[in-house]
């Protein structure tokens, strides 16, 4: 490697976009003093790098450099007693997994893959399908220790600090670098759940299961088959699950890959560039097929399932999901308050049938709002819907998700900076608020004076575009 890294080209975790930038690994706090060093020298602006699993272009610095982390994968400390485990950033969830996982502890908030790195999941603040009983990732985090792009170092927690902290959090890097990460776990007793799937013919009979289903729950979320039209607009199966008792369940053994697991991802992958032709019938045939499946008494019984594989998508589905989407995923994935989420989730589906422009897989999510600056969450709904991004229908899809973003802003909505990549500067400020907008920038003048912690994301959204 030389004194400013390697030249590369990357892509986002949905294939949706490229960006051609300086990469620089790095092992130690002293790397990153390094590599902000080099690129000072260089007049290069600068954004960390995880594992790559944001949807959008929040790691992305075109023209500019990015710090991989990745590299920085040990775990400092961990409290088998008390649940609690000091990580570098590049630690991934896995590796959280595997080595808490035998002591009877869980990372209480999880997206769906075991694969990003705990500095990514602070940075985006992700969430899981129990946002609205636990929080985002932010909520677990007892402290983190920072390196600011002036060389000043600091700990910070919600106890002290508490404005700062909540700035940190959730920032997508643009404060400064995570150096180690704190994190509260869960204590689990069998290490499965007891699940329920229940079906709804219409999108108000799921926000009626989502309310039935809200107090005893531990984890919901919906599935809607995005082709179903008129008095069945809306419908699908809400699936939802209790952490079972050490009592109602043996312990489970943590999941390892078999010979038979290596195989499955290049058969999967032939299989799905096979089937691609007919994707979007086979989608419709398989929802289809789904919502109807779970009609049937025996789909709804309660039963128990492990909870890794509950939690996490095997390898194997995006081995596929990749092989199917050559061209890449557009998401869209918008956040209403529980009043306005019924109407304006009609809304979106609707449109995006009288564009021909099908989602393929629609979820929404229940959530709650936290005190973190720039949280996208509210005391409501998630509504993600996933579309295939085609060299023939790319701009037609990006006319109709800026259309339907403004319609979520004019709703008084919010969205995950992670997942969505159209949302402008303005629209980015109204549905945040100046006041939250100009306090996040005051922050980074003051710790980032020279603005060197810069991404395509930030450019896209706190910079105005240049007349």
């Amino acid at each position: 490697m030389n004194s400013i890294g390697m030249q590369a080209e990357l892509s986002n975790w949905s294939k949706s976009a490229r960006s051609k930038c300086v990469v620089y690994p790095v092992t130690d706090v002293d790397g990153i003093a390094g590599a902000l060093a080099a690129a000072r020298a260089q007049r290069l602006s600068v954004i960390a790098h995880g594992a790559g699993h944001s949807y959008t272009d929040a790691a992305f610095n075109t023209g500019g450099m990015v710090i991989d982390v990745t590299p920085m994968h040990r775990i400092l400390a961990w409290d088998a007693g008390q649940g609690v485990m000091r990580v570098e950033p590049g630690v991934t969830l896995r590796q959280m997994v595997q080595a808490a996982w035998k002591d009877g502890w869980w990372p209480a908030v999880s997206p769906s893959t075991p694969e990003v790195t705990t500095g990514g999941c602070a940075a985006m603040n992700v969430n899981g399908r129990n946002a609205w009983k636990c929080g985002p990732f932010g909520a677990t985090i007892i402290s983190l220790d920072v390196l600011f792009p002036t060389g000043e170092t600091r700990t910070l927690a919600p106890g002290s600090e508490p404005r700062l902290f909540q700035a940190f959090v959730g920032s997508m890097g643009l404060l400064g670098f995570i150096t180690s990460i704190t994190v509260q776990l869960q204590r689990i007793t069998s290490g499965y759940v007891t699940l329920r799937r229940r079906s709804a013919a219409s999108l108000d009979e799921i926000f009626a299961l989502f309310a039935e289903e809200e107090r005893r729950s531990d984890f919901m979320e919906a599935w809607l088959d995005g082709f179903a039209r008129g008095g069945q607009l809306g419908r699908g199966n809400l699936t939802s699950a209790v952490l079972a008792a050490s009592a109602e369940a043996a312990p489970a053994p943590f999941p390892k890959p078999g010979s038979f697991s290596r195989l499955e991802t290049p058969l999967v992958g032939l299989a799905a560039s096979l089937g691609r032709p007919l994707l979007q019938p086979g989608v419709q045939l398989a929802n289809r097929a789904n919502y109807y499946l779970g009609r049937l008494d025996f789909a709804t019984a309660v039963k128990q399932v492990a909870l890794v594989p509950y939690t996490y998508w095997p390898p194997v589905a995006f081995a596929g999901y990749h092989a199917v989407f050559t061209e890449g995923v557009e998401t869209f994935q918008a956040f209403l308050p529980a009043e306005r989420a019924p109407e304006v989730f009609k809304q979106a589906l609707r449109y995006s049938q009288t564009q021909a422009i099908m989602p393929l897989w629609c979820i929404i999510k229940r959530h709650r709002s936290d005190p973190f600056l720039l949280s996208y969450q509210v005391d409501g709904f998630s509504l993600e819907l996933n579309y295939q991004r085609t060299a023939q229908n790319a701009l037609a899809l990006k006319q109709a998700l800026e259309h339907m973003i403004a319609s979520v802003v004019e709703a008084g909505g919010k969205f995950y900076l992670a997942k969505d990549h159209f949302l402008t500067h303005a629209q980015y400020r109204r549905s945040m608020g100046d006041e939250v907008v100009d306090d996040f920038l005051n922050l980074k003048q003051h710790f980032d004076p020279e603005t060197r912690l810069q991404s395509d994301l930030f450019r896209r959204v706190f910079m105005p575009p240049q007349l």
